[in-house]
């Protein structure tokens, strides 16, 4: 199958000009350093929270938000102008020109960059496992390696909305111009957003509390970088209504607590990632849809 080349070139394409090594290096440090950090005061962290001793769980609680900011970033950069840079570039043409389709060819950049992302991520979880591995903390492989594998499937959530991008836009800085608003969109604004279209509803609607706060949960995890630190958050608290509440800040959160309690089953695990992985094939979709009817 054609797109399986297109991957493979992307992916070797990557790795001649360094990006693989310059991620890889990146993560290490980003996963290694906090690793390191809360082995070394492992006994410090035990007395702050009462407990006898820590856990690798402490490095997900620590971590989750930090990951939901960057790696999302990251995977912008890689891939923003992986099919509209071809297209700018003038090589589009001489790509369609051999057997590959344009399915092909927004297939092929979701996978080979999707390759370039997650395999520094991994590398960067598997040396922040190995610090674990020589310090006092107890690493608890089971939520350890789901934080891992959660965060690169973020990676690809992304590359798979900025490749989308890329194949609808006509050119680079339109492909840029638009992955940087779906970034700042999502990681600056969609909290407020969700917060005034509730606001609105009950100042102007006789819509019942309970539900308003249920739309604003349904709004919160609509966007993938929430629905990515609600699953990340089911890791360190074991309990889905927490997970969900996590997203709102102290007593607000509290307070949400007690009108989402029995959580609905809309709001279980199963249909948070279920939306979380919906973003792996609508922009792509919609972006090929776009391009496919596009004139080059």
């Amino acid at each position: 199958m054609s797109w399986q080349a297109i991957a493979r070139k992307d992916f070797a394409d990557s790795i001649r000009s360094w990006w693989v090594l310059a991620l890889s290096a990146l993560f290490v440090v980003v996963f290694v350093v906090p690793a390191y950090f809360i082995g070394r005061e492992s006994d410090v962290i035990a007395d702050q929270v009462g407990a006898e001793t820590i856990t690798s769980d402490a490095f997900v609680n620590l971590l989750s938000s930090f990951v939901a900011f960057l790696i999302p970033i990251v995977a912008i950069v890689l891939a923003y102008a992986a099919v509209a840079g071809e297209r700018d570039s003038g090589t589009l043409k001489l790509l369609l020109a051999l057997p590959h389709s344009r399915r092909d060819v927004v297939l092929g950049k979701v996978i080979g960059r999707s390759a370039v992302i997650v395999l520094p991520i991994l590398v960067g979880f598997l040396a922040a496992a190995i610090v674990f591995l020589i310090t006092p903390v107890s690493l608890e492989v089971g939520n350890f390696v789901a934080f891992a594998l959660l965060s690169a499937l973020l990676g690809v959530v992304f590359v798979c909305l900025a490749v989308g991008i890329s194949a609808a836009a006509g050119t680079r800085r339109r492909a840029m111009l638009g992955n940087v608003g779906v970034y700042v969109t999502f990681a600056l604004f969609w909290a407020s957003f969700a917060e005034g279209l509730v606001s609105l509803l009950d100042e102007y609607t006789d819509v019942g509390f309970g539900a308003l706060v249920e739309l604003q949960l349904a709004t919160r995890l609509l966007n993938p970088v929430d629905a990515y630190q609600s699953l990340a958050a089911i890791l360190w608290t074991g309990d889905e209504l927490g997970a969900r509440v996590a997203l709102f800040d102290g007593f607000v959160g509290q307070f949400y607590a007690q009108e989402l309690d029995p959580l609905a089953w809309y709001f279980s695990d199963p249909v948070v990632a279920l939306l979380f992985l919906a973003w792996l094939v609508v922009p792509p979709v919609l972006g090929y849809l776009i391009f496919r009817d596009a004139d080059l």
